[in-house]
């Protein structure tokens, strides 16, 4: 059985991921502009996710800069992963990390 994850969806995020996240019932989903201001910077962001138990979900590598416990997943828009694909690499993940606050991964990479 996976585990639960929670994922926060930053704004670069497509909405594509959003939709198959919250399809699987075992991804809780939200959006940064759900919770926070639009123009929340990216430490912010980051600070939210490390108080709030959630996993950034992400393109922007610039979140490698802040040293928060909080997870990290990131994709690159230029390989174009299905949301399918990720959602099998983030199953992978959840079932390889005893604690969120330690991912730290590019998807799909070689989790799938």
């Amino acid at each position: 059985m996976t585990s639960e994850l929670r994922i926060l969806c930053d704004r670069s995020a497509d909405q594509r991921f959003v939709d198959t996240f919250e399809r699987t019932g075992w991804i809780t989903v939200i959006r940064v502009e759900d919770v926070l201001p639009a123009d929340a910077p990216d430490r912010d962001i980051s600070e939210f996710a490390e108080q709030h138990d959630w996993i950034v979900f992400t393109e922007d590598s610039d979140f490698l800069n802040h040293d928060h416990r909080r997870g990290l997943v990131r994709y690159h828009p230029l390989d174009n992963p299905s949301p399918g694909t990720v959602v099998d690499a983030l199953r992978a993940i959840a079932e390889a990390f005893d604690d969120h606050r330690d991912i730290e991964q590019r998807v799909p990479g070689d989790w799938v």
